[in-house]
């Protein structure tokens, strides 16, 4: 396999795990229940952080080309659709604005590369201005998400002390079923209502103690709230959290 394909796999792939939604099960609950325009929307956003590995996939394993001129119209559409989309979400959100926007514009750029580096263009400026080089700050947007994982599984398990615990998200996501869960852009709160329940990423709870714990992404651990936790979803504290917990 060619160094350039094995690079465009690996870019491609951390994209893919690092953004894809995390809870596919409920969202294809949601989608046998939702209007035909809502159930296009959430298959979009869904499928979005795949495309660009299916994609290139097709390129390696098939040698499909998408034509220099299908690209050149593609790119600028979905670098600014997906720009526009960003900020006016981010905008919206009172929850991590610059999460909320930088989330967005990994899709849309690794979407719009991943286009660019599959097609017949042969310049090698382009190829590395607008395939590589978007490419590559988006596979590190979706690597610091998978990272953030770890750390994540890290600092509650320096924070417990061998103590049983839990994790709950934010109030309409409950308990973290899957260390996909936890990753850097699945973790963040989304709720555009203001108010401080509405502000927690992810509670640490830990048996025996009053005091509860919550990401910090500014610190990257856990850190005591003063805020109270009671309206949020509970989870019962187990031994060994981390040991049951699956990947999706």
């Amino acid at each position: 396999m060619k160094r350039e394909n094995i690079l465009l796999f690996g870019a491609t792939g951390t994209i893919a795990l690092g953004l894809v939604h995390a809870d596919i099960a409920r969202v294809i609950e949601e989608l046998a229940h939702a209007r035909r325009e809502e159930a296009i929307a959430i298959s979009i956003l869904v499928t979005l952080p795949l495309l660009p590995f299916a994609l290139a996939v097709t390129h390696i394993c098939a040698g499909m080309r998408i034509h220099w001129l299908a690209a050149s119209t593609l790119y600028p559409l979905i670098v600014l659709l997906g720009t526009l989309i960003s900020l006016v979400n981010a905008l919206v959100n009172s929850a991590v604005p610059s999460l909320s926007m930088w989330h967005g514009m990994a899709l849309s750029f690794g979407l719009a590369s991943s286009i660019c580096l599959v097609s017949s263009a042969q310049s090698k400026d382009v190829r590395l201005y607008f395939g590589w080089v978007p490419m590559g700050l988006a596979s590190l947007a979706g690597l610091w998400s998978l990272l953030t994982a770890g750390l994540v599984v890290l600092s509650s398990t320096a924070t417990v002390g061998g103590q049983p615990f839990c994790i709950v998200r934010e109030e309409q996501s409950g308990e973290v079923a899957g260390l996909a869960d936890v990753r850097g852009f699945s973790l963040y709160a989304t709720h555009t209502e203001r108010g401080i329940i509405h502000d927690f990423h992810a509670v640490l709870v830990v048996e025996g103690r009053e005091q509860d714990y919550n990401w910090s992404y500014t610190r990257l651990r856990f850190v005591e709230t003063d805020h109270h936790t009671a309206a949020m979803k509970r989870c019962t504290p187990v031994q060994h959290f981390w040991s049951d917990v699956a990947p999706f």
